[in-house]
Formats: structure tokens, sequence, C-alpha cells
């Protein structure tokens, strides 16, 4: 994990891009910055690095949530689009109003689509300023080859990796949602809540 960082003003040029100097990095051994970061602007580097260092939410799920998560649950097992999206709707906007941010669009679709890397699972789209396009997440309730259902917790997870991006512009107010290692804690501390309340 990465601790207390700094930045100064000064700004130099390296491996193609800028990047800030005089940044202070306390890390445990195993702590690794992908390349790319290095390639990322000063702005960039902060916002990874910010997220980086939040771990989870405060949140804590109420009865509501328990009972949308159990909704979600069922329906899943009976693959039944309609009723899955609408019981991800409903845990998606408990998650939100828990945490004082507004609710996020969520669409399910039925079949995974499928290229030579794999199957995409879900997707978020930030808002879109151009477009006037509030921001949403779609996910896929059906594996790409068998069209299998999702396991539930599979699906719960995936779903909660897409609110934690939401989460980051809406509550974290970042200005991009990376997948650093905070990010996924806060989405495991999200996943947590739900399953052992």
């Amino acid at each position: 994990m990465i601790v207390p960082w700094m930045w100064r003003r000064k700004l130099v040029s390296g491996n193609g891009g800028v990047v800030a100097t005089g940044l202070t990095l306390r890390t445990n051994s195993e702590t690794r910055l992908p390349a790319f970061f290095y390639r990322l602007s000063s702005r960039a580097q902060r916002t990874w690095l910010k997220s980086d260092t939040i771990e989870r939410y405060d949140y804590v799920p109420n009865d509501a949530a328990r009972n949308s998560l159990d909704a979600l649950m069922r329906v899943l097992k009976t693959g039944n689009l309609a009723g899955c999206t609408t019981s991800a709707r409903a845990l998606a906007a408990e998650i939100c109003r828990a945490l004082a941010t507004p609710p996020v669009s969520v669409e399910v679709r039925s079949v995974r689509p499928r290229n030579q890397r794999g199957e995409l699972h879900g997707l978020f789209y930030p808002y879109d300023p151009r477009m006037r396009r509030p921001p949403y997440i779609v996910l896929w309730m059906r594996t790409a080859q068998r069209h299998d259902v999702v396991k539930p917790k599979t699906f719960v997870r995936t779903l909660m990796h897409e609110v934690g991006h939401y989460l980051d512009y809406a509550l974290l107010r970042l200005e991009d949602s990376y997948h650093t290692q905070g990010f996924f804690k806060r989405e495991s501390s999200l996943v947590r809540a739900l399953f052992n309340s």
C-alpha cells in the first residue's frame, strides 16, 4: 500500500511525458507502481495516488439493501432478465442513498460480449457532457460461450466493481477512476459489507 505522499510544483520531462518531481512515496517492499503510471500527467498521478490511499467506504447496509441483495440473489437463479435488472438497480440505488450520492442507472443485458481476450462482465460509463448523458452501468448476466447464468456472488461483485467506479467520481470526487490497489480494496469492502451484514 502507498501511504503518505507529497508533490512539489517542479515538473520535468521523463519517459516521454511530464512527471512531478519531489514525490515522496513510502511503500512496503511489495508495492510497485505500474509502468504506465510514469507516463501519466502529474494531475493524473495525483488522482492515481489519492485513489490508492482510500481503502474503504463508510458503508453499512440497512434492511432495504439486504432485501435488495436477497432479491437479486434469488432472481439470478431464475435467469429472469427483467427481474435481475430491477433488483440490480434497487441494490445500487440503496448503496448510493446510504452514501448520499445520486443513484446511478443500471442496465442488465443477457449474454456477455466476447473477443480473443475474454468476456466482458460489466462497464461503467461516466457522465458525458457533450451528450449530456448521465453516468450508467451495463452488466451481463449470462456467460459468453455456454450462456449460463453468472453465479450470483460473481454478478454482485461485478456490480460492486462498477458501482465503485461510479463512487470514485460521485463520492470521492476523483478526476478519473483507476484500477489501483485502493480501488480493489474499496470494491471488496462493499462486497464484504453486503455479504457479512
